[in-house]
């Protein structure tokens, strides 16, 4: 039934009239951790193909042998709907990076962000990070705690978190970031801070949008590679990247990328 859901809704959104292609930059970067933990290249050589089979058309940029990535150009900002952030320090921008960034969610270009993307150096770029996305890493304020963690959904409606139950991986959250009022939190973990009885919840995955500019979704985990591989992270970030990219139709995405995962038919069933 997994498979067959998924099969249906590719059928459905062929039927139809299909929209231009939802345009992806992904802005990784070079490996940053250990084995295994912030594989930003493996992401993009791994990711780059799956959203393309969900019928996104995928750029990667320009990288040199260590993986550092150049900078999209206005030009490639220019034929961009979603850029997707998953780098260490993804806050961090040069003077004309900043400039180009700012045109861009000014004309409507909207963000995912994951993991350490979420991450800016120092208090000026965490202004204007928390202003872009909804909230930023904080120095001398933010923490982080690697190890097991759980999510809970907040929000079991949005069409992003719609029917994901709550979940634990290891991998890392990060707490005491600085959050604006008006992001709409998707999903919560416990922290190290104590709470009652209990540990403070604060938020890992939300949305945020500013009116007649950006969107943008927010992925905290996303410290060990292998999570990624999970459906329901899967699921999350490709509703993510569609949802911020102003489509509707969030479900015909993950099916056309899901269906690689489904097993074959037995061979008594194939015609």
């Amino acid at each position: 039934m997994r498979c067959l859901l998924p099969l249906l809704a590719f059928v459905t959104v062929f039927a139809a009239d299909a929209p231009a292609p939802l345009r992806v930059f992904l802005r990784c970067g070079p490996k940053t951790h250990g084995p295994g933990d912030h594989d930003h290249p493996a992401f993009a050589r791994d990711w780059r193909p799956l959203l393309n089979a969900a019928g996104m058309k995928v750029s990667v940029g320009d990288a040199d042998d260590k993986g550092v990535q150049t900078f999209p150009s206005d030009e490639e900002l220019g034929r961009t709907d979603v850029l997707v952030i998953h780098r260490q320090g993804g806050g961090d921008f040069k003077p004309d990076e900043k400039s180009r960034v700012e045109k861009f969610a000014a004309r409507g270009g909207s963000f995912v962000v994951i993991h350490a993307g979420a991450v800016a150096g120092n208090n000026a770029s965490a202004d204007f990070y928390k202003d872009l996305v909804g909230g930023s890493w904080r120095q001398k304020v933010t923490k982080w705690r690697e190890g097991p963690m759980e999510l809970k959904f907040v929000d079991k409606t949005h069409g992003i978190s719609k029917d994901i139950a709550d979940f634990g991986m290891k991998d890392e959250i990060y707490y005491d970031m600085d959050l604006r009022d008006d992001i709409h939190p998707l999903a919560t973990a416990p922290t190290p801070k104590k709470k009652g009885d209990g540990f403070e919840a604060q938020t890992q995955i939300w949305t945020y949008e500013k009116a007649g500019a950006q969107r943008a979704f927010v992925f905290i985990p996303g410290h060990t590679y292998v999570n990624f591989s999970r459906p329901d992270v899967k699921s999350l970030l490709i509703r993510g990247i569609a949802w911020s990219g102003r489509r509707t139709d969030l479900a015909a995405f993950e099916a056309r990328a899901m269906l690689p995962d489904c097993p074959p038919p037995p061979p008594e069933a194939k015609k």
